[in-house]
């Protein structure tokens, strides 16, 4: 019977045009703007803290693992397998901690704690940690304030059906809130603000559906770096 005897060939070309149709569905973004940098680390899924200097060394910690950069984020260098989410980066006392825990403050800002591993080099080499610090240090990674006090908050929005939906960046100045105009549509985890008041935000590599405003994660972990000081 003839209808057993299908052409292989035929079959797979129309999986690829099927395929190719359903990616055009939700269109890809642009890797640059005027006003913001996109970095990408491949098959990354999410990045959640940054800490560095993108023209120096830039450290990334993604869903389980840590990378820096030394090129502007032209190539990624891994530095620790965490085997786990390091939420947050912060620096003190010229040593950089990975904060292994998440939680919430009592204005609802996103927070890291528990660390468990530091580097002494700005995020290439990590040691195990099991100081002091263990147990008292906890940072809002949703929160950072410029040198001239203006603050930079993210803001998070879920579905009453449970889907995340994008992000948005407020900037609060003295005259009050407003939404940042950043074009990416993403989940968004954490900021920071490095010492000439460049704005990093590390987001999932996820791609946003306009029809119902929902993401779908996650490719390549991104980080988006302000052109401009204080954006």
């Amino acid at each position: 019977m003839r209808y057993h005897h299908i052409n292989t060939s035929l079959i797979f070309f129309l999986m690829l045009m099927l395929c190719a149709c359903e990616e055009q569905d939700v269109p890809e973004e642009k890797a640059d703007d005027s006003d913001w940098i996109r970095l990408e680390i491949p098959e990354a899924d999410e990045a959640y803290a940054v800490f560095g200097d993108i023209d120096h060394t830039l450290a990334v910690t993604t869903v389980g693992k840590a990378y820096y950069s030394t090129d502007r984020g032209k190539t990624w260098q891994m530095s620790r397998d965490f085997q786990g989410v390091v939420y947050g980066l912060h620096y003190v006392d010229d040593t950089l901690f990975a904060l292994h825990a998440s939680g919430r403050n009592n204005l609802g800002d996103a927070t890291a704690s528990l660390p468990q591993h530091y580097s002494l080099d700005s995020g290439k080499v990590w040691h195990n940690y099991k100081g002091l610090r263990q147990y008292d240090l906890r940072v809002v990674v949703s929160v950072d304030t410029t040198s001239n006090g203006d603050i930079y908050k993210l803001e998070e929005h879920i579905a009453d059906n449970g889907y995340v939906n994008p992000s948005e960046v407020l900037k609060i100045k003295s005259t009050g809130p407003t939404t940042l105009d950043f074009p990416p549509r993403h989940n968004l985890h954490s900021l920071y603000l490095d010492a000439s008041n460049r704005l990093y935000i590390a987001a999932s590599g996820d791609r946003h559906n306009p029809e119902d405003n929902t993401l779908f994660c996650c490719y390549d972990a991104l980080v988006y770096v302000s052109r401009q000081p204080s954006p």
